[in-house]
């Protein structure tokens, strides 16, 4: 795999940098089809994209400067996201207040939103996750399986010359499944909500299996010094969001059945 996918002179194009836009435009670009099709404001929606992906780096990031003491050094290392560095549930701590204070500033239906977007996210976060294939990062364990796949571009941050579990193309596989399950549940929801739940439910679920495939030694434990470093901060947010998900979920399900 190869971190820079092609130079224009001087320039570095690199093989992250391009899926991650890739995907924004492509969440951008389902959300606005479907804001259309709900008669949603557009501009407004558009403008509620742009605010929260900027939230959502900073998020995505930060959480992952959390994880990673001391190994960044000045300002060039903290904001370089070209070859990755970005945590997922970073970007959801800071997507779901900054997004909540701008759909109620903007006045859109905050339920509608969030299944608009929970329609479109899984697709684009895919593809950043062949970014991160390319890129070399969120690499995953040795394994002795024939599809392991194997690094020796110098660039790249994982060990070189060693079979390693495809932990991108694990999360690129089961988000392409998430996105056909939501595209399919979003005209049939039972209620307003139930797209992004099962979107967060899912994903949160099937992210915790995933960290125990991965090799990448920094992963944030939580639990260190009272069970050993056994749950990684992925997987301690994966199971709060899967729990609270779940809540909500069962709570909007029978509120549904009672309406009916």
């Amino acid at each position: 795999m190869h971190p820079i996918l092609f130079e224009v002179g001087d320039i570095a194009v690199h093989t992250y940098g391009i899926m991650s836009a890739a995907g924004f435009l492509v969440i951008a670009g389902i959300m606005l089809r479907r804001a259309t099709a709900a008669g949603i404001d557009r501009n407004r929606v558009l403008d509620l994209v742009f605010w929260t992906a900027i939230a959502a780096i900073v998020g995505a990031r930060g959480l992952y400067i959390l994880q990673n003491p001391g190994q960044l050094s000045g300002i060039g290392d903290y904001i370089n996201l070209r070859t990755g560095g970005l945590v997922f549930y970073g970007a959801l701590i800071t997507i779901l207040p900054v997004g909540a204070f701008l759909i109620k500033k903007y006045q859109l239906p905050f339920y509608e939103i969030m299944d608009i977007t929970a329609s479109a996210a899984p697709l684009g976060h895919a593809l950043s996750r062949l970014g991160c294939l390319g890129a070399g990062c969120c690499y995953g364990s040795p394994t002795d399986l024939p599809w392991g796949v194997v690094y020796s571009d110098p660039l790249a941050p994982g060990p070189k010359g060693v079979h390693l579990h495809p932990t991108q193309l694990y999360e690129f596989g089961y988000l392409l499944v998430i996105f056909g399950i939501v595209t399919w549940l979003y005209p049939r929801r039972a209620f307003k909500g139930q797209v992004a739940l099962v979107y967060l439910m899912t994903y949160a679920f099937l992210r915790t299996g995933n960290e125990f495939l991965r090799g990448d030694e920094t992963r944030g434990w939580v639990l260190e010094g009272l069970l050993g470093p056994t749950i990684s901060t992925s997987q301690g947010l994966s199971l709060l969001v899967a729990v609270v998900a779940l809540t909500v979920f069962l709570i909007g399900a029978r509120s549904a059945r009672k309406a009916a």
